[in-house]
Parts: C-alpha cells; sequence; structure tokens
C-alpha cells in the first residue's frame, strides 16, 4: 500500500460528454468527475516497453485511493498536464487504484 503523504499531486477526474457545437456537430467535451490526490510516476524505460506490449503507449502510472466509479475513457488532468487513462486496476478491496495512463502532449 502507498503511503497517504505520497499522494501529494492534486488531480481533476474528467469524464467525457457529449455536446452539439453552434452548427449541430457532435463535439467531445470533458466534465469534472472527481477531485483527487495522486502520485503520479513516470515508467522507466523496461517498465515503457512492457507496457506497450499490452497498452498503446502507457507513459505514466498514477496512484489514487479508491474512486467509485472510475473507467478507462475518463482523463485525468495532473498540474495541467493531460493523461488519458488506459487502465484502471482495483488494488485491495476498494482501497486503492492503480491506473496506466497516457500523457497527451497535443492540446
Amino acid at each position: 500500500m502507498i503511503e497517504a503523504g505520497k499522494m501529494d499531486r492534486p488531480a481533476i477526474i474528467q469524464t467525457p460528454t457529449d455536446s452539439v457545437s453552434s452548427l449541430g456537430e457532435p463535439i467531445l467535451t470533458f466534465a469534472t468527475y472527481k477531485l483527487r490526490f495522486v502520485s503520479l510516476n513516470a515508467l522507466s524505460g523496461g517498465e515503457a516497453i512492457a507496457a506497450m506490449a499490452n497498452e498503446s503507449t502507457v507513459t505514466h502510472k498514477i496512484r489514487l485511493h479508491y474512486c467509485d466509479g472510475l473507467l478507462p475513457k475518463m482523463r485525468m488532468i495532473i498540474e495541467g498536464r493531460t493523461f488519458e487513462i488506459n487502465s484502471v486496476i482495483e488494488i485491495g478491496r476498494r482501497e486503492m487504484h492503480e491506473v496506466s495512463a497516457t500523457e497527451v502532449l497535443d492540446e
């Protein structure tokens, strides 16, 4: 289990919502789902290569206390950086989540 003091970065968890532009075209927007403190860890070279074998391009591992309803279609904003959630693993019995995420560099 990770110590609470290590979860020192505020994160905004966002969920996708469907909207319509002024021209009537569907557009994807995001709404705030929950706020949490997280630990953010970049993957080392070897870990990144192993992770890419299973998922697209995982760049970070994020840990947080259990967050009901957390899904891979969501994203996190941490210190102004955007991370798309690739997978969510529950650790323990509703104790923690470990998230594999990819940092979005072009937004």
